[in-house]
Order: structure tokens, then sequence, then C-alpha cells
């Protein structure tokens, strides 16, 4: 079961006046017609006894980055019963069970049936009402630690796919003037820096999102990946041939060159360190000087 990946909730209720909420997982979706939960609530909890004394209860999912939320309503930091409510934005909107406003989504639910299950009570939820963030990333437990979701986010492909789009029209005009394949370089690399630098969230929320894309999402954006390759060892070896560059195998070099350029996203942007331009403008100049013949390296390949 620790490998069952579950969405994080926290479970409350009011009953006599007093609030009561623990954290759980074991939240089921019963029926659409009605809608209806299902939680499984230890007896030994205080939870159990307000929710079949009050006859309702909310399902709150959590969101990502409230973990700590998690753990106050699991007893964690020690804090129980109203005090627990002390964080996060709290309302009660239609069955009186408080409905956290800044979650992922709240389900707020009438209890129409308790059914005794060994240690557990398995309370059906009937839905009365329920608040959502489309949006939100929900928060995870599996294998004992908090996880996250990964969307494939067609978005977030159609944005990242514009940035490939720009870079290739970059070396398209690159290679379209009428100077020599060094100069040809310098400008395509400082474009392309420069467009890496601009895109960093872009670049970002792709690289994270690309594991679980579907195959047909990627293709257009593969597809101009490797023209953009294609264009670039055209000019390493037209470069090579000419005596400009000294590359053993421009094919190589090129992806060498585009991996190094890419990995503009990976550096932190803090208070008083190099703009993510100004690190952009240096990747460009050490990109230049791997492949002059008679640079500081002699060849991208030994580099």
């Amino acid at each position: 079961m620790r490998q069952l990946a579950a969405a994080v909730t926290i479970v409350t209720t009011i009953h006599e006046g007093v609030r009561a909420g623990m954290t759980a997982t074991a939240v089921m979706s019963l029926t659409a017609e009605p809608p209806q939960l299902g939680i499984a609530v230890n007896r030994s909890g205080a939870s159990c006894p307000a929710i079949a004394g009050s006859g309702v209860f909310a399902v709150n999912v959590l969101r990502h980055d409230q973990a700590g939320l998690a753990r106050r309503f699991a007893g964690a930091d020690g804090v129980k019963g109203e005090e627990r409510f002390t964080e996060g934005r709290w309302s009660c909107p239609a069955t009186g069970s408080p409905v956290l406003l800044d979650g992922a989504a709240a389900f707020d639910c009438r209890v129409v049936q308790a059914i005794d299950l060994s240690s557990h009570v398995l309370f059906v939820g009937q839905v009365e009402a329920i608040l959502a963030a489309p949006a939100a990333t929900p928060l995870l437990f599996m294998d004992g630690t908090w996880a996250s979701l990964v969307r494939a986010n067609d978005h977030d492909f159609r944005a990242y796919e514009q940035v490939i789009g720009r870079i290739d029209a970059a070396i398209e005009a690159a290679v379209a003037k009428r100077v020599p394949p060094a100069q040809q370089l310098d400008d395509f690399i400082q474009q392309f820096s420069q467009i890496s630098a601009g895109s960093l969230g872009i670049v970002r929320e792709f690289f994270d999102r690309e594991a679980v894309a579907p195959a047909q999402s990627l293709h257009t954006i593969d597809r101009l990946k490797r023209g953009v390759e294609g264009k670039l060892t055209e000019l390493l070896a037209h470069g090579t041939v000419s005596g400009d560059f000294d590359v053993a195998d421009p094919a190589v070099a090129a992806h060498a060159i585009i991996g190094l350029v890419n990995s503009v996203h990976r550096w932190p942007e803090e208070s008083g360190a190099m703009t993510a331009d100004a690190l952009g403008g240096r990747v460009g100049a050490l990109v230049t000087a791997m492949v002059l013949r008679g640079g500081s390296h002699k060849s991208v390949d030994s580099a």
C-alpha cells in the first residue's frame, strides 16, 4: 500500500460548535449520480465520533505546497482540536463543516450512511457543495513521504514550441547573412542565449512535464529541435571546410552546443549574482571559443 500514491486531504467537521479535523488519504469517489464520497475514519480518533454526531464532513484536497498543513492536522506538531484551524483560510459555506478556501478542491458532504469496518468507520457522504481550483497541483503521499503530481500540460508545450520556433528562426537568420561562418555562429549563439535566458520559466515548466507527455504532444517540438540541430550541424561543417572551425564531428558538436546553451535555465538568479542575460552571453562566448580554429579549445570533441 506504500506504493499506492494518494491525494492528501484534510477531513473536517463541526459538532456542537467545536471544529475537528484530521489528515487523511483514505478518501474515495463512490458515485456520480447522486454525487457521493467515502471516507474511512479510525474509531480511536477524535474525528470519528465528531462526524458521527454531526452527520456532516468536508474533504479538503491539499495543494502541493501545503504539506505543513497536512503535518499539522496529522498531529505532527502536537496541536489538537480548534487550535489546528489557526493556520489556513477556512469557511463554512454549506453544511457548517470547515472548508479550506485556498486548497486544490473541497467537497462539503452530508452523511447518508455509516458502515462499520473493524477498526474504522466508512462514512458515505452526499456532496452538498464543492470548491475547486482546477489549475492547482495536488499534494500526494507515497512510500512514506510527500510527492506531487506532474501533468502533461498542452499550454506549456505550446509555449515551449514557440521558444524552439524562435531559435529556429534565429539560426535561419544567422546563416542567411553574407558573413564568415564564425560570425554566423556567433550571431546565432548570442540570439540563442538571449532567447533561452528570457524563457527560463517556460523551459523549466516544459522539462518538468516532458517525461509524462504523450508522444503526439511532442511531435512538432521534436521536429523543430531536429531542424535546429541539422542547421547548426551544417553551419559547423561549412565552417570546418572553410578553415574557420576545428570540429571533428559537426553533429556531435551541434548536439553539445545546444545542450550547453539550454543549461542556462538551471542557473539560479540570486540577488547580486550574474543576471540570466549576462550568463547567456558568457556561455555564448565559451561556445564560440570551443570551435574556433586556434581558440582556447582546439576541438569540441576533446572539450
